[in-house]
């Protein structure tokens, strides 16, 4: 590799540290100069094998999703890098002993030999706890393969690749802690946690921090918002993965959905959605995940509907209290009312609101701004 080719990479590897799509370019220019089918730049977790903050060019996305979900544990480079001194570029064909049957593995016969691939490369370029950041380098069965002279001159590039990064994750944290977007979630009354381009948790707002310090499914692994089962770790990180990539325009913009299992209780839904920077815009990738609970529905307060429709203070403690759960008869003996008075009440209601039936009402107090800005507990 020319030393004008290796000057131009590093001053690629930089200009990532502050770039709208990341390391996206890097990784194209990287592959072409180190003349390869394909580069992944990724987070994994040593353990569960789960992938963050993916930059990847030359995969077809279903490769990548199959591999995040399933073949992860499987790649015999990535299992010898993991127990390899980081910094250092390993290849496939130098450093690895080849398996026994490993030509029957699925991980071969159904991942790496349909996608026409016969050597690969890689390094760990940062160790986090148990989160390694590696990048892999792919060759076809039509290029040669790698040389340990080509693996020495790829190390040159390490140190450049280990300080932007840290240096993309703080700007991403000093960017996203400024976005007026963060303080916007703090009225929201459903849990919401805004992730960075890594993953991390940038800021939730208080229904999220409850969600979180509730001990429950959903938990932080070093700043990084992680599902306690495995399985669905890897989905909600694969979620957050391509709605990260959506944000800058590259996927598809549509929610991604996790199902958190609980025992005895209906699953916590996660919806994992982009959150679209703007042409042009210099701030990193971010996803929202917004958390449904069942079993914690937010209350309708009573004052902002008083404000919203014009209700009457008791009129507005009927209608909060059907928008719970409450039928009529429930409704007027929890407040001391005969029904005759809480029936004339829902007549004026339903005047007041346009609504002629007791479902359509709850139906538009529930799509109302009283409701997605209600908090927990408060009347």
């Amino acid at each position: 590799m020319k030393q004008s080719t290796m000057d131009a990479l590093i001053g690629s590897i930089y200009a990532a540290v502050t770039a709208a799509t990341g390391f996206q370019q890097f990784i194209a220019e990287f592959s072409a100069a180190a003349g390869a089918s394909g580069v992944l730049l990724i987070m994994r977790h040593v353990v569960s094998q789960e992938l963050q903050g993916v930059w990847v060019v030359g995969m077809d996305p279903a490769y990548l999703q199959s591999y995040a979900l399933r073949y992860a544990g499987e790649d015999v480079l990535a299992l010898h890098m993991e127990q390899s001194p980081i910094g250092r570029f390993y290849a496939s064909n130098l450093d690895v002993p080849e398996r026994a049957h490993y030509h029957e593995l699925p991980f071969y016969r159904d991942w790496v030999q349909p996608q026409g691939m016969a050597y690969a490369a890689g390094c760990v370029i940062l160790r986090e706890g148990q989160w390694l950041t590696q990048i892999f380098l792919q060759r076809s069965t039509a290029q040669p393969p790698f040389s340990r002279r080509t693996m020495v001159q790829l190390e040159r590039l390490v140190p450049h690749l280990q300080r932007a990064l840290q240096m993309r994750q703080r700007f991403a944290e000093l960017q996203l802690g400024r976005d007026m977007l963060a303080g916007s979630l703090d009225v929201l009354a459903m849990p919401a946690l805004l992730c960075d381009e890594r993953g991390r948790m940038a800021h939730c707002n208080r229904s999220g921090r409850a969600l979180l310090e509730a001990g429950g499914g959903l938990w932080l692994d070093g700043g990084l918002l992680r599902a306690r089962s495995e399985p669905v770790a890897r989905q909600l990180a694969l979620a957050l993965c391509g709605a990260v990539r959506a944000s800058h325009g590259d996927g598809s913009p549509e929610p991604g959905v996790v199902l958190l299992p609980r025992a005895g209780a209906a699953p916590l839904s996660l919806l994992v959605t982009p959150l679209p920077m703007g042409e042009g815009s210099a701030l990193p990738g971010a996803a929202l995940v917004l958390a449904y609970d069942p079993l914690s529905a937010p209350v309708v307060p009573a004052g902002l509907m008083r404000q919203l429709f014009g209700l009457s203070a008791a009129e507005a403690a009927l209608a909060s209290a059907l928008c719970g759960g409450k039928t009529l008869e429930e409704a007027a003996g929890e407040r001391g009312t005969a029904i005759s008075t809480a029936r004339s009440q829902l007549k004026s209601i339903f005047n007041k609101t346009g609504t002629r039936r007791q479902a359509d009402l709850v139906s538009l107090l529930l799509t109302s701004p009283a409701y997605f800005l209600a908090q927990h507990g408060q009347e």
